[in-house]
């Protein structure tokens, strides 16, 4: 009995003495080799970004030394109608410097989709003795043969004929409204005085930020340059208003292409102010032309007691910063010529000015040019212009 409890006492000495220590598994974690290339391009992608805010930050010097041709490289020349954009920006950017504007661009953020396409943020802050302003645009960037360049908005896309709306994301409706509405007009104008316009394109934007960095300006809702697009802000293109709006602003290309862009500053937001006030829509919503609405518009600038009528020779002196006087004295000028000599007598005064050279400028980079050219032709049509300013005057005068 002692020799098996000794035995059993042994065995267990044993087998307590060649227990072996609890082992820890350790789990190790492994990923797909598509998780392996995701993760490797976004590190590449990463590393493109810094690379592509450094690209860009030499156009930013390229602004604040006005180098014009420097600006330039960055940008996509293959995208013609952008590129021309992009040119008279650096123009204006270098004429308003010279006028006593301090201009800073800041590159403020870079996304890439991928290692050939991506959009950059920029913010363009203007200062004018007590006027500033700091606004914002965000580009579509992409990679030509290997090299980064920058290529306008990111734009969705309608056309119809000849007309084409690019607008930002979430504006279909009223893009297809401004469409619609714009070809109405061009038709109308088309019908009505023969105008055959070239390819017109539209740009809708959601802020005034976005259209007064794409130019530069402080502040605008709207922009129209011959050469260039129509830039409108959304906002402002209310159903009540948009109709008006485009009347108005497709004016100014009926005109610059009638006259090789050469009429007078003051003749052409006359005249766009005028069809503006005159074209509206019938019982079937299409846009004609009614005359009568003229009279209200007269009495609201003519009540004003301080009205002054300025002589045409002093309409040739206002700058394009004087913007009420402009398109007030402008309309009533285009008012009186229109009412008393028609469509046809004008309109072939305009067209004569196509005879003159094309300046392929902004229209407050020429004015003196154009306001010299206009007078000629003023005279050439309706004889001189010291008689004509005094015409007109006696005509608004009789109507006060």
């Amino acid at each position: 009995m002692k020799k098996l409890m000794l035995l059993i006492g042994f065995l267990i000495i044993i087998l307590c003495g060649c227990a072996t220590e609890p082992t820890t598994i350790e789990e190790k974690t492994s990923i797909t080799k598509e998780e392996q290339a995701a993760i490797d391009k976004q590190e590449e992608i990463v590393g493109e970004i810094n690379l592509v805010k450094s690209y860009f930050s030499q156009m930013v010097e390229a602004i604040e030394n006005n180098d014009e041709e420097g600006f330039l490289k960055f940008q996509n020349k293959s995208n013609s109608l952008f590129y021309k954009e992009q040119e008279r920006w650096i123009e204006e950017a270098i004429f308003k410097k010279n006028q006593g504007y301090n201009i800073t661009v800041h590159l403020r953020k870079v996304n890439l989709i991928s290692l050939e396409k991506g959009t950059i943020e920029l913010s363009v802050n203007m200062k004018y003795q007590d006027t500033e302003s700091n606004n914002k645009v965000t580009y579509s960037i992409l990679k030509l043969n290997n090299i980064w360049k920058i290529d306008d908005v990111p734009f969705e896309k309608i056309t119809k004929g000849n007309i084409a709306v690019l607008y930002v994301t979430d504006l279909e409706e009223q893009a297809q409204m401004v469409l619609n509405e714009a070809s109405d007009i061009i038709e109308l104008y088309s019908r009505e005085f023969d105008w055959e316009p070239k390819e017109i394109t539209i740009k809708l934007y959601d802020s005034m930020e976005q259209v007064s960095a794409t130019v530069p300006w402080t502040g605008l809702a709207g922009w129209n340059e011959t050469g260039e697009s129509l830039k409108l802000m959304i906002p402002s293109m209310v159903p009540n208003n948009s109709f008006n709006i485009l009347a108005h602003e497709l004016s100014h290309k009926m005109l610059s292409d009638f006259s090789n862009d050469n009429l007078s500053l003051y003749l052409q937001e006359g005249v766009a102010s005028f069809l503006q006030s005159v074209v509206e829509k019938d019982e079937t919503d299409k846009p004609t032309i009614n005359l009568n609405n003229l009279a209200e518009v007269e009495q609201r600038l003519l009540e004003n007691e301080e009205l002054v009528f300025l002589p045409i020779s002093d309409m040739n002196k206002l700058d394009y910063t004087q913007s009420f006087e402009i398109s007030s004295f402008g309309f009533l000028l285009a008012d009186y010529l229109i009412t008393t000599q028609g469509f046809d007598t004008f309109f072939s005064m305009v067209k004569d000015l196509a005879n003159d050279p094309y300046i392929d400028s902004r229209s407050e980079h020429k004015l003196q040019i154009l306001s010299e050219r206009t007078t000629k032709a003023l005279e050439k049509v309706f004889g001189p212009v010291n008689q004509l300013s005094e015409d007109y005057a006696n005509y608004l005068t009789d109507k006060k």
